[in-house]
């Protein structure tokens, strides 16, 4: 299997990238999709930028939202998905939790990898 290269609009700084200023009112909250449309999967990418959340995956973002945004982006992608396949998750995640995260980036060129 070979790597390929990274995705420039993923930040490299990943999570790291966030500001973590506590916000009243407001909580981390992850969302992560799986859509084989690619009009829809842009149309998602595009409402979660404008909830001002952050791409951290090919398909998934993560920001801060209340919980009043965060039914309003639920409804918004419910109506999305209304008419495709597919598969959206809003996940909000306490400071603490989320403090307690690991993660792995490699940055550079892609190498090969054996099974």
């Amino acid at each position: 299997m070979s790597c390929s290269a990274v995705n420039s609009e993923i930040p490299l700084g990943g999570l790291q990238s966030l500001d973590l200023v506590f916000r009243s009112g407001e909580v981390i909250t992850y969302v992560f999709y799986d859509v084989d449309n690619d009009k829809l999967r842009n149309r998602i990418a595009s409402v979660c930028k404008n909830y001002g959340l952050v791409r951290i995956q090919y398909s998934g973002f993560v920001g801060y939202l209340s919980k009043n945004r965060r039914q309003e982006l639920g409804l918004k992608m419910r109506d999305l998905l209304k008419n495709c396949e597919g598969r959206v998750l809003i996940q909000p995640v306490c400071e603490k939790d989320f403090r307690q995260h690991l993660e792995y980036i490699q940055i550079g060129k892609g190498t090969n990898v054996s099974d």
